[in-house]
């Protein structure tokens, strides 16, 4: 039997994601439907043949009405905080987009209000369910190259920002870099120990908040990753998974398009060998439906959950607070 899902916030996102995923899913049906705009809500309802019985402007009132065992936040990141509160305290699961929340000690207050009440927060970092990502990690440990050096990862893309993304503080942290940030430590299996950041605005680029970052994050392992990311970039796009080199003593592992299309390779100097891979069954958000799905049926804590996603969260907000001070930021004591 399918759980039943509460879906707040049906803007363009929203109901992106609602018609690719969450009507796909084999693990969740609507019991709820919410969104601050009433025809957003009715219209996509009547788009996908979903009864006006199950559409609401007040999520509060959706849940204290509605027959539903989880709740997925899909509004914008401003408004994550309150929301998943709400969720929580009316007894439902929470599944929420990234960025997470906007400051560690909101992070920290639904951690442990999920704890109390032996609920489940997950956080959507759907680029771990990537075909391309699952490939890199598992080149990465089987590649057989020796010691990992250090790694390079870059991103350019032009956005135009919502409205809301061009008065946020930290925007390209929290809205892009939340993504690759948390592939480093998903790929690299540590945690970030420390960071070195420096973000920057344009001027007359019309946001508040930098879209421009360039960072040094040391892992607890000791590997150093070098990362540079834009917004506002006016050249050639990367994909949104990046450009990344895994340098190796004996060699090194790309995801990147080194001739033969956009992938993940293996070169050594000499040679280079594109690594095949297929598309994953329940790739990006399916996955981290089903997951979710998983976590409450067997009353277990989700991969990237809420406490794991803190981890993510602490080293952007770091990256900010590094940029601020013009000093590396610690996270791990050392020893």
């Amino acid at each position: 039997m399918r759980l039943k899902l509460i879906q707040v916030g049906l803007g363009n996102h929203g109901q992106g994601v609602g018609e690719h995923f969450v009507l796909a899913s084999r693990d969740f049906a609507y019991a709820g439907l919410v969104d601050i705009n009433r025809s957003a809500v009715t219209e996509y309802a009547r788009k996908n043949k979903l009864p006006e019985s199950l559409c609401y402007t007040d999520h509060e009132q959706a849940f204290r009405e509605a027959d539903a065992d989880a709740v997925f936040i899909s509004a914008f990141s401003p408004v994550h905080y309150e929301i998943a509160k709400s969720a929580l305290e009316h007894k439902l699961h929470v599944l929420i987009e990234k960025p997470f929340v906007l400051s560690l000690e909101e992070a920290e207050e639904l951690n442990s209000l999920a704890a109390r009440n032996r609920l489940n927060v997950m956080v959507n970092q759907n680029y771990r369910y990537f075909a391309t990502v699952i490939a890199l990690k598992q080149t990465l440990q089987s590649a057989n190259l020796g010691r990992l050096s250090f790694v390079q990862s870059e991103f350019f893309y032009g956005h135009e920002g919502k409205p809301y993304q061009k008065t946020m503080d930290n925007y390209v942290l929290l809205e892009m870099s939340v993504h690759h940030v948390d592939m480093i430590r998903f790929l690299l299996d540590s945690d970030i120990a420390q960071v070195t950041g420096k973000t920057w605005n344009t001027p007359g680029s019309g946001y508040a908040g930098d879209p421009h970052v360039h960072a040094v994050y040391q892992t607890e392992s000791g590997v150093n990753v070098f990362y540079l990311g834009s917004l506002l970039a006016k050249g050639a796009a990367t994909p949104w998974e990046g450009a990344w080199i895994f340098q190796f003593e004996g060699g090194a592992v790309h995801l990147d398009d080194l001739g033969d299309g956009y992938g993940v390779y293996i070169a050594d100097g000499r040679t280079k060998s594109r690594i095949g891979f297929q598309a994953q069954e329940l790739g990006g958000i399916h996955g981290v439906l089903a997951e979710f799905a998983a976590s409450i049926r067997e009353q277990r804590e989700p991969k990237i959950s809420g406490a794991d996603n803190m981890r993510t969260l602490a080293a952007l907000l770091a990256t900010a607070e590094s940029s601020k001070q013009g000093k590396a930021i610690r996270l791990i004591p050392e020893g």
